[in-house]
Protein backbone atom coordinates (compact mmCIF):
# COMPACT_ATOMS: atom_id res chain seq x y z
CA UNK A 1 0.00 0.00 0.00
CA UNK A 2 2.83 2.42 0.86
CA UNK A 3 4.46 1.72 -2.50
CA UNK A 4 1.25 2.59 -4.33
CA UNK A 5 0.90 5.84 -2.39
CA UNK A 6 4.52 6.68 -3.14
CA UNK A 7 4.07 6.12 -6.89
CA UNK A 8 0.83 8.12 -6.93
CA UNK A 9 2.47 11.01 -5.06
CA UNK A 10 5.38 11.01 -7.53
CA UNK A 11 2.89 11.20 -10.38
CA UNK A 12 1.19 14.23 -8.87
CA UNK A 13 4.52 15.93 -8.15
CA UNK A 14 5.59 15.44 -11.76
CA UNK A 15 2.24 16.72 -13.01
CA UNK A 16 2.44 19.78 -10.78
CA UNK A 17 5.93 20.59 -12.01
CA UNK A 18 4.85 20.23 -15.63
CA UNK A 19 2.28 23.00 -15.16
CA UNK A 20 4.82 25.75 -14.45
CA UNK A 21 4.44 28.47 -17.06
CA UNK A 22 7.29 29.24 -19.43
CA UNK A 23 8.41 31.81 -21.99
CA UNK A 24 5.72 32.51 -24.63
CA UNK A 25 2.91 31.26 -22.36
CA UNK A 26 -0.01 33.55 -21.58
CA UNK A 27 -0.78 34.10 -17.93
CA UNK A 28 -4.11 35.02 -16.40
CA UNK A 29 -4.77 38.37 -14.71
CA UNK A 30 -3.91 38.23 -11.02
CA UNK A 31 -5.37 40.16 -8.11
CA UNK A 32 -3.94 39.72 -4.63
CA UNK A 33 -4.09 41.80 -1.48
CA UNK A 34 -0.94 43.69 -0.60
CA UNK A 35 0.43 44.15 2.91
CA UNK A 36 -2.09 46.99 3.44
CA UNK A 37 -5.03 44.77 2.38
CA UNK A 38 -5.39 46.74 -0.85
CA UNK A 39 -5.70 45.01 -4.23
CA UNK A 40 -2.51 44.57 -6.23
CA UNK A 41 -3.32 43.68 -9.82
CA UNK A 42 -1.26 42.15 -12.58
CA UNK A 43 -3.03 43.34 -15.68
CA UNK A 44 -2.34 43.91 -19.37
CA UNK A 45 -0.11 46.91 -18.57
CA UNK A 46 2.14 45.01 -16.16
CA UNK A 47 5.55 44.57 -17.75
CA UNK A 48 7.81 43.30 -14.95
CA UNK A 49 6.86 40.96 -12.12
CA UNK A 50 9.27 40.31 -9.27
CA UNK A 51 8.38 37.03 -7.57
CA UNK A 52 9.64 35.31 -4.47
CA UNK A 53 8.59 32.04 -2.94
CA UNK A 54 11.03 32.08 -0.03
CA UNK A 55 12.58 34.45 2.42
CA UNK A 56 15.97 34.68 0.69
CA UNK A 57 14.46 35.63 -2.68
CA UNK A 58 12.28 38.19 -0.93
CA UNK A 59 15.33 39.73 0.72
CA UNK A 60 17.03 40.10 -2.68
CA UNK A 61 13.94 41.81 -4.13
CA UNK A 62 13.53 44.10 -1.12
CA UNK A 63 17.17 45.19 -1.30
CA UNK A 64 16.87 45.76 -5.05
CA UNK A 65 13.71 47.85 -4.80
CA UNK A 66 15.18 49.94 -2.00
CA UNK A 67 18.38 50.52 -4.03
CA UNK A 68 16.74 51.70 -7.26
CA UNK A 69 16.08 55.45 -7.45
CA UNK A 70 12.42 56.28 -8.17
CA UNK A 71 13.21 57.69 -11.61
CA UNK A 72 14.88 54.40 -12.66
CA UNK A 73 12.12 52.06 -11.45
CA UNK A 74 10.31 50.52 -14.39
CA UNK A 75 6.72 51.54 -14.86
CA UNK A 76 4.18 48.79 -14.49
CA UNK A 77 6.27 46.72 -12.09
CA UNK A 78 4.65 44.40 -9.54
CA UNK A 79 6.14 42.44 -6.67
CA UNK A 80 4.39 39.20 -5.68
CA UNK A 81 5.41 37.06 -2.71
CA UNK A 82 4.16 33.55 -2.02
CA UNK A 83 4.00 33.52 1.79
CA UNK A 84 2.02 30.29 2.03
CA UNK A 85 4.96 28.45 3.61
CA UNK A 86 5.00 30.89 6.52
CA UNK A 87 2.95 29.95 9.59
CA UNK A 88 -0.16 32.15 9.60
CA UNK A 89 0.43 33.51 13.11
CA UNK A 90 3.98 34.56 12.21
CA UNK A 91 2.70 36.15 9.02
CA UNK A 92 -0.12 38.00 10.73
CA UNK A 93 1.69 39.25 13.82
CA UNK A 94 5.33 39.57 12.73
CA UNK A 95 6.02 39.48 8.99
CA UNK A 96 3.12 41.50 7.55
CA UNK A 97 3.48 44.32 10.13
CA UNK A 98 7.18 44.55 9.12
CA UNK A 99 6.16 44.58 5.44
CA UNK A 100 4.04 47.66 6.13
CA UNK A 101 7.25 49.59 6.78
CA UNK A 102 8.52 48.89 3.25
CA UNK A 103 8.43 51.76 0.73
CA UNK A 104 6.66 49.62 -1.89
CA UNK A 105 3.59 47.46 -2.24
CA UNK A 106 3.78 43.69 -2.54
CA UNK A 107 1.00 41.29 -3.47
CA UNK A 108 0.76 38.45 -0.96
CA UNK A 109 -0.26 34.96 -2.01
CA UNK A 110 -1.20 33.71 1.44
CA UNK A 111 -2.44 30.28 0.32
CA UNK A 112 0.05 29.63 -2.49
CA UNK A 113 -2.73 28.80 -4.95
CA UNK A 114 -2.45 31.83 -7.23
CA UNK A 115 1.30 31.41 -7.77
CA UNK A 116 1.44 27.60 -7.67
CA UNK A 117 2.33 27.45 -11.38
CA UNK A 118 4.85 30.28 -11.19
CA UNK A 119 8.50 29.40 -11.77
CA UNK A 120 10.86 29.82 -8.82
CA UNK A 121 14.18 28.45 -7.65
CA UNK A 122 15.08 27.83 -4.02
CA UNK A 123 16.74 30.84 -2.36
CA UNK A 124 16.41 32.95 -5.51
CA UNK A 125 14.25 35.79 -6.80
CA UNK A 126 12.42 35.47 -10.10
CA UNK A 127 12.01 38.30 -12.62
CA UNK A 128 9.23 37.72 -15.14
CA UNK A 129 8.92 40.09 -18.09
CA UNK A 130 5.47 40.32 -19.67
CA UNK A 131 4.00 41.82 -22.80
CA UNK A 132 0.20 41.92 -22.50
CA UNK A 133 0.09 38.76 -20.37
CA UNK A 134 2.57 36.91 -22.61
CA UNK A 135 5.72 35.78 -20.82
CA UNK A 136 8.71 37.30 -22.62
CA UNK A 137 11.42 36.11 -20.24
CA UNK A 138 11.95 34.41 -16.90
CA UNK A 139 15.20 34.83 -14.99
CA UNK A 140 16.25 33.79 -11.49
CA UNK A 141 18.70 35.85 -9.47
CA UNK A 142 20.69 35.26 -6.32
CA UNK A 143 21.65 38.86 -5.58
CA UNK A 144 19.95 42.22 -5.35
CA UNK A 145 22.60 43.79 -7.63
CA UNK A 146 21.70 41.38 -10.44
CA UNK A 147 18.01 42.21 -10.02
CA UNK A 148 18.72 45.94 -10.14
CA UNK A 149 20.72 45.49 -13.32
CA UNK A 150 18.04 43.32 -14.92
CA UNK A 151 15.05 45.54 -14.20
CA UNK A 152 16.66 48.90 -14.87
CA UNK A 153 17.70 47.84 -18.37
CA UNK A 154 14.11 46.93 -19.31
Amino acid sequence: MKAILFVVSLFFMTTAQANVFAVNDKIEPVTLEDQFEQPLVINEQTQVVLFSRGMKGGEFIQEALEAIPAEKKPENLAYIADISGMPSLIARFVAIPKMKDLPFSMGLDREGEVTASWPAEKDMATVIVLDKFTVVSIENFDSSDAIVEAITKK
